[in-house]
């Protein structure tokens, strides 16, 4: 900021031009005043010193004298006054001069003094000197013997002596004026100072103010009115800390709810640039942070249909709806396109809600229907079949209905199975199944599943190998449950292992959790199937019957999450695979 743009310099400036303007107009009437004084005691003075002169000439002019005085006179009287002496006689012959030589002279009896002399009584003039050839004043008077005038005695000065001294008058009131003026300027800046210093405190006051510092306040330091404008300063930023406070109140409880709300929340102005975003929004649309000022809503959402639905949105001025799917990342939204009708702006609000859970929890239903269709079709066909086969006559052949009750009796229980597991991966699912926990020895556990399964593996050819370390740490578990996880490992890798296989049970400490892993040398799983395995009714090989319902391993995830762990599996094709498992240690 310039300097003369203060208020400071504005009211010392302004005071000063006002002051020495003034001051100029009072010193040119003082100087000229002067000079009319000057100039008119000069002439009273000359007049005195010329009457004196009159008085002393008059009787050599009257007669009564010598006149050959008059020149002695004349040259006397001029060194007295310093000044030029002229006697001249009525006719204007100059008797006397202390100049020159007055017969030498010209006659004056047409001079204006001389004349205005012999009229008047007294005359004066300023010229130029015919005879000196200077600028001279001259003051004259008659010379008076009684009543009769008998010549005319003159004074003059050069105007050169005057004006040197009317030089030094007018130098001692420009001194004084100058000395005045500097006074007056610095008393000027003084009243300016003070006068400013409670407006500059407000003015930093309020710069501070802005920058945040609701804290700061404003000392008046003169009895005037700049202490009521501080007490009003202080008032207005006492309210305005007030409303500033209540206003981060506000915004921090708005911010709240928006951060933990479950739908995603944008405002769009009117120029498309994204204004407002909470984190859902960010996470539903995969942006990785808050947008910037310069960010549109079209250059972050590449979706085609969210920018349509707003656009229509802005376009119809109306309230616009629209379930859209974004492919990166998957997700089903269901998208509200709101205007905000307000006198400038033009704002678009946009509330997103996430409808994938939904959509994945029907698909799930879907499938579990289809499944479970799927699966119970075919056995209750099969016995449909063998019942009508037996009613047609079937059992008339002892035999024969003996082989298919057998049949009967084998899909009704793997019916019941399915059915137990249904019921069995509800409960866990829900949370409805009490798990027993208690520190728990391994070996124990592990070594009565491959118990269990070993006459199947041998029927198979298929060596079943239990290799535990001898001292392991007691987990913190429920014995049967996690019996049933083994079993359930066991009985996939026994059924998917070709004869001559090999399946091998081991256990190992990973910090703080016991990792148990099933390996086996069958065919392997692809690597498209490995990120599914573990949900229900999910089959590798859909097209083979002994391969179950697609229920234990999403049983074996269940209890396994139910203690605190986690499930893993690792597969090559045609190197087997190894599904693992951790339980927390005791």
């Amino acid at each position: 900021m310039r300097f003369y743009q203060t208020l400071r310099w504005r009211i010392a400036i302004a005071y000063s031009i006002l002051i020495l303007l003034a001051l100029g107009a009072t010193s040119l009437y003082l100087v000229s005043f002067v000079r009319q004084s000057f100039l008119q005691n000069l002439e009273q003075a000359l007049e005195r010193e010329a009457v004196l002169l009159a008085d002393a000439v008059a009787p050599q002019l009257a007669g009564r004298e010598e006149q050959g005085r008059v020149q002695e006179i004349t040259q006397h009287f001029g060194a007295l006054i310093s000044a030029r002496v002229t006697i001249i006689a009525r006719d204007g012959v100059v008797l006397g001069d202390n100049w020159e030589d007055p017969s030498r002279m010209e006659n004056h009896g047409q001079r204006p003094e001389v004349m205005s002399a012999l009229q008047s009584g007294a005359g004066e003039s300023t010229r130029v000197s015919a005879t000196v050839h200077q600028e001279m004043l001259y003051v004259a008077v008659p010379v008076r013997n009684e009543e009769d005038v008998v010549g005319v005695a003159r004074v003059a000065l050069t105007t050169a002596t005057i004006q040197a001294s009317m030089n030094r008058i007018i130098a001692t009131v420009a001194v004084a004026g100058l000395i005045v003026a500097s006074l007056t300027v610095v008393l000027a800046f003084y009243l300016a100072h003070r006068t400013s210093r409670s407006v500059r405190r407000v003015t930093e006051g309020a710069r501070l103010l802005a920058q945040g510092d609701m804290e700061h306040r404003v000392h008046a330091v003169s009895q005037d009115e700049t202490q009521e404008l501080a007490r009003a300063f202080n008032s207005m930023a006492l309210s305005l800390r007030d409303l500033v406070r209540n206003l981060r109140e506000e915004h921090g409880k708005l911010s709240i709810v928006l951060d933990t709300m479950a739908d995603g929340v944008m405002v769009v102005d009117g120029e498309g640039k994204v204004e407002l975003v909470n984190q859902a929004a960010l996470e539903f649309l995969g942006l990785a942070g808050q947008p910037s000022d310069r960010d549109t809503f079209m250059s972050i959402v590449r979706d085609h249909e969210l920018q349509q639905l707003l656009s229509a949105s802005r376009r119809t001025e109306t309230q616009q709806r629209s379930e859209v799917e974004l492919l990166e990342p998957r997700r089903y939204l269901s998208a509200i396109a709101t205007p905000i009708h307000e006198e400038t702006g033009g704002r678009t609000l946009l509330v997103l809600q996430d409808l994938t859970s939904l959509r994945r929890v029907e698909t799930t239903r879907k499938e579990f229907v289809s499944n479970v269709s799927h699966e119970l079709r075919t056995p209750l066909a099969s016995v449909k079949a063998m019942v009508e086969t037996l009613e047609d006559g079937g059992l008339a052949d002892p035999q024969a209905a003996q082989d298919f009750l057998r049949r009967i009796n084998r899909q009704v229980d793997w019916m019941t199975g399915l059915v137990n597991d249904l019921l069995e991966l509800a409960r866990l699912e829900s949370g409805q199944t009490v798990l027993r926990l208690a520190p728990t020895d391994v070996r124990s556990f592990v070594e009565e599943a491959a118990a269990l399964l070993l006459r199947r593996a041998e029927e198979k050819g298929i060596a079943v190998e239990v290799s535990l370390p001898r001292q392991l740490p007691l987990v913190q578990g429920d014995a049967g449950r996690l019996r049933q996880v083994v079993t359930n490992l066991l009985d996939n890798a026994i059924k998917f292992t070709p004869e001559r296989g090999r399946v091998v049970v081991s256990a190992r400490e990973e910090g703080k959790a016991l990792r148990i892993s099933v390996k086996d040398t069958g065919a392997g799983i692809a690597r498209e199937h490995l990120p599914h395995i573990f949900e229900r009714f999910y089959k590798v090989d859909r097209a083979r019957r002994d391969g179950g319902a697609g229920l234990g391993l999403a049983i074996v995830k269940h209890i396994v999450q139910a203690h605190g762990g986690q499930v893993a599996v690792g597969s090559r094709e045609g190197e087997g695979s190894t599904f693992s498992f951790t339980i927390p240690i005791a």
